[in-house]
């Protein structure tokens, strides 16, 4: 028997980043009740295992080029996946698998994270919503920020952690 799960679908962030990016830049993924739109999800691309290449790591399904040991793999409510990792220039980014089995383009969250590579990114959870949750960095004042995903899919900017 097939199982309604929840789908996925990318929203835009009303606010800026901390790094200037406009809001179209902010897309993350959102929930969406398929039992009410009648649709069951496709098939889940997973994003692969990391690979080293050279002094940088890459995910093998999803490409990408980041800082070894700086990725969270996390699975959604919905069973789709979403990637964090802190790319090349020091930037918190995103990729997350899409409703019909695609993935989304590599998605700036702006910030910029040290240490890559030590344990400087995580995930917080917030409230008893799975779907609102927050991703963490160490800010270039070796002190720990989050940047919270509220249950609609926008993003705030970074904080001070209160996690």
């Amino acid at each position: 028997m097939m199982r309604h799960t929840r789908l996925a679908a990318a929203l835009v962030s009303s606010a800026v980043m901390m790094t200037g990016m406009t809001a179209a830049a902010q897309a993350a993924p959102a929930a969406e009740d398929a039992t009410r739109a009648g649709a069951v999800a496709a098939a889940v691309p997973d994003p692969g295992v990391t690979k080293k290449s050279g002094s940088w790591c890459t995910y093998t399904k999803w490409g990408g080029t980041f800082y070894c040991n700086s990725q969270l793999k996390h699975k959604l409510p919905n069973g789709h996946f979403q990637v964090f990792v802190i790319g090349t220039n020091k930037q918190a980014y995103s990729r997350w698998s899409s409703p019909k089995g695609g993935v989304s383009k590599w998605t700036s969250l702006g910030g910029t994270c040290i240490k890559p590579g030590q344990g400087s990114i995580g995930m917080a959870w917030v409230g008893k919503n799975k779907w609102n949750f927050a991703i963490t960095c160490i800010g270039s004042n070796s002190k720990r920020y989050y940047k919270e995903r509220e249950a609609n899919g926008k993003w705030s900017g970074w904080r001070l952690n209160k996690y």
